[in-house]
């Protein structure tokens, strides 16, 4: 009893918990959701508090919980009714999770379990996606299209983007380790989850991140010779890509079609230009403090007094998560989104693997969050959560110096 009950045994639970986590979060957030309150209460039970309190010192650590409080604060200014105040608080909550999955994985060093485990879920999906694709009647519920069992296509697009560079640099480290069979499924796999996007479901903005991700990941951690081999090996896969995949062709062509079209009716695309036309005109009201937690949705519906508008057009979410901030909690908030998206940029430019999954992970939220606001969005908020505070504790893990072994006396 004394076993299953000791700190060491509700440690190993939290990591299993964790593992957990990152298997249901592309699936279900209910589950997911309850996975989590057994992650906390494990975790704090077991979380040297000094130790913790110490970490604080770091920026990686205390940026998260400013941008909380902030959130916290801007609910006593805004003109919004308490529910959406609240529910808009409560979409930044998850970042107070960052700071306790650093601790918790600088200490474990178990974090790899939580990346396979979230490649293994993804790739289930993936054979999912690709049955449903072939055989429509496969899919499960009736509001799904073919190639997207669950969630949507955005949020898709961003798990397979993150398993295309994962599935990258776990190949390549297995091929450091002369694992070439594994090395070759691997690669493989990424291969398959890129053919998904192409040909399957296409996400305009996954499509646009992938080749800056490219770049920026290739660039820092491959020799410019091996760096030229991919890209070329790429820019073929992408060329039989264009040519088979129409679904392809139809996502990049519809970007211009319906910026045209836009002049005259509505479209996705003319959407988002109004929205972020009018969040601009909302910001310049008041632009150092925001206009308070909850109140995006207030603005465009008193904005829309008087004028003959669809329900698209009310909306509580620009798309676009420097709008977001700007908004509700002005410069101020900008400047916190700003300096923890760069401060946890920063903590992955060492030449490691992990650095590299860590450097995705960030640089895919920021580019996303240019056309979404994935940080405040559900699901690709926590997968930027749980990315970030896995692979900055396991970061923060290999740098701490090996035990001092005293001389027996």
């Amino acid at each position: 009893m004394a076993d299953w009950t000791g700190a060491a045994h509700r440690s190993r639970m939290a990591d299993h918990l964790a593992v957990l986590m990152a298997i249901s979060l592309p699936w279900s957030t209910t589950i997911f959701g309850v996975f989590t309150v057994l992650w906390l209460i494990t975790l704090l039970t077991v979380i040297d508090a000094r130790q913790f309190r110490l970490q604080f010192r770091r920026p990686a650590y205390w940026l998260p919980v400013a941008l909380f409080c902030l959130a916290a604060l801007g609910m006593l200014w805004a003109d919004a009714p308490w529910a959406a105040r609240i529910h808009a608080a409560g979409s930044v909550v998850k970042l107070l999770a960052i700071p306790l999955l650093m601790h918790q994985f600088e200490r474990s060093g178990k974090g790899l379990a939580v990346f396979l485990a979230f490649l293994g879920s993804c790739t289930v999906l993936l054979a999912l996606s690709w049955v449903s694709w072939f055989e429509p009647r496969a899919i499960l519920t009736s509001n799904k299209i073919p190639g997207v069992p669950v969630k949507n296509w955005i949020t898709q697009g961003v798990e397979f983007v993150l398993c295309i560079f994962g599935s990258a640099a776990l190949a390549i480290v297995m091929w450091r380790k002369q694992r070439r069979y594994a090395a070759a499924g691997l690669a493989l796999l990424g291969v398959a989850f890129f053919f998904n996007m192409a040909l399957v479901a296409s996400s305009r903005t996954a499509l646009v991140s992938l080749p800056v991700l490219l770049l920026a990941s290739t660039l820092r951690y491959m020799k410019w010779r091996d760096a030229l081999v991919l890209y070329l090996a790429i820019t073929i896969a992408a060329v039989l890509a264009w040519f088979l995949a129409p679904n392809l062709r139809e996502r990049i062509d519809s970007i211009q079609q319906q910026y045209i079209l836009s002049q005259s009716q509505q479209t996705s695309v003319g959407l988002r230009l109004e929205y972020w036309t009018k969040s601009l005109k909302f910001i310049r009201s008041a632009p150092l403090t925001g206009h308070g937690t909850g109140s995006i949705r207030g603005l465009f519906e008193r904005e829309a007094v008087g004028k003959t508008v669809t329900y698209d057009q009310i909306v509580a979410n620009p798309h676009n998560q420097t709008l977001y901030f700007a908004i509700e909690w002005g410069v101020i908030g900008v400047i916190l989104l700003y300096a923890m998206w760069i401060t946890h940029f920063l903590m992955f430019t060492e030449m490691r693997w992990i650095s590299w999954l860590g450097i995705i992970v960030v640089s895919q939220n920021v580019l996303g969050s240019l056309f979404n606001s994935h940080l405040s969005d559900y699901v690709e908020g926590w997968i930027y959560v749980m990315g970030v505070g896995v692979a900055g504790g396991l970061v923060s893990n290999t740098r701490k110096p090996p035990p001092v072994v005293r001389p027996a006396s």
